[in-house]
């Protein structure tokens, strides 16, 4: 059998994944296709919590054992990790809830619902991304090499090239994005500059920013 789980970001309820998994299967099995099912690079510490049925998060499955062997306390919870633990010693309810966070500092959180429980097909490689609905965010706004959306991209490209004296017709996007013309170089391209020259300061420029 497989276990049908509908996981969907806390802050983008529309952002929804179906993933399908065996019982048989570890938390790190299904971090990972949650990871490669909403584009994130998997470079970043991540958790399980087993919770009840509001959400209440009961008991932690961390990625990596985070403790340093410091759970001397006898009223501290045996440290579990993803490669431990199995799906199948967890569900304990026909709609059993898991809340997911990845990355601690963006405090990416999904949650994580049993739906259902189908029948495993021969010649399919479990775990899989079973239905898809809505685009997931960006894992970093702040990454250099995140994708730019037509207008940010347009801004870019008509900052660029007033850099380089060129006149477009994108000085609406100059006042879209707060990019006042005067603001740019006001020097000339110097003759001994010549076409390869100002192609390779463009692309040069290009591959510093965003763009």
């Amino acid at each position: 059998m497989v276990y049908r789980f509908k996981v969907w970001f806390e802050n983008f309820d529309e952002v929804i994944r179906w993933i399908d998994i065996k019982p048989s299967s570890s938390f790190k099995d299904f971090h990972e296709i949650i990871q490669d099912s909403i584009g994130f690079d998997k470079k970043e510490l991540a958790s399980f919590y087993v919770s009840d049925t509001r959400w209440k998060r009961l008991f932690e499955i961390m990625l990596e054992d985070m403790t340093d062997g410091d759970c001397d306390s006898e009223d501290a919870l045996p440290v579990v990790t993803m490669t431990q633990a199995r799906l199948r010693d967890y569900v304990n309810d026909p709609h059993q809830r898991f809340v997911y966070v990845s990355d601690y500092l963006a405090n990416w959180t999904l949650l994580c619902e049993l739906v259902s429980i189908e029948e495993s097909k021969t010649n399919v490689a479990y775990p899989l991304v079973h239905r898809s609905e809505g685009k997931a965010p960006r894992q970093r706004e702040d990454s250099k090499f995140k994708m730019l959306d037509d207008s940010e991209f347009d801004a870019l490209a008509a900052k660029i090239l007033a850099s380089k004296g060129i006149k477009n017709d994108l000085t609406e996007e100059f006042n879209q994005f707060g990019i006042d013309e005067e603001d740019e170089t006001d020097g000339e391209i110097s003759d001994d500059e010549g076409d390869d020259d100002e192609f390779n300061s463009f692309n040069a420029a290009g591959e510093d920013s965003d763009f």
